[in-house]
């Protein structure tokens, strides 16, 4: 009964994860980044992006990698979410989204509009 209690406990902690994941990484993340690229003098910096896609990406071939890179993250972490370490997919997903996405509204403040 404990054991079951404890599984509820962790997943419903790596739903909240998973959410605020998606929320900054893919949402803040994809905002911002079109925003950026399509409104303001702002090239993408991320030279993964860049190869796949281009400096300037159009939103909907960048929501297609979103998507691809939340879902092989999602899969990864099914593989493992039964262990220590599958909490922290999500948890290292989220820093990543907010760092990003500061970086991208920074970049919008000090760029021009294009």
């Amino acid at each position: 009964m404990a054991a079951s209690v404890l599984t509820t406990t962790l997943f419903l902690t790596d739903r909240g994860w998973w959410l605020l994941a998606v929320l900054s990484y893919g949402v803040g993340d994809y905002l911002t980044t079109v925003v950026a690229v399509q409104r303001y003098a702002v090239v993408e910096a991320n030279p993964v992006v860049r190869r796949l896609l281009s400096a300037t990406p159009s939103p909907l071939g960048f929501a297609v990698l979103k998507l691809t890179t939340l879902a092989v993250c999602f899969a990864g972490y099914l593989v493992i979410a039964e262990t220590l370490l599958g909490i922290w997919v999500p948890i290292v997903i989220t820093v990543i989204g907010v760092i990003i996405t500061t970086l991208n509204l920074r970049a919008i403040a000090t760029s021009r509009t294009a």
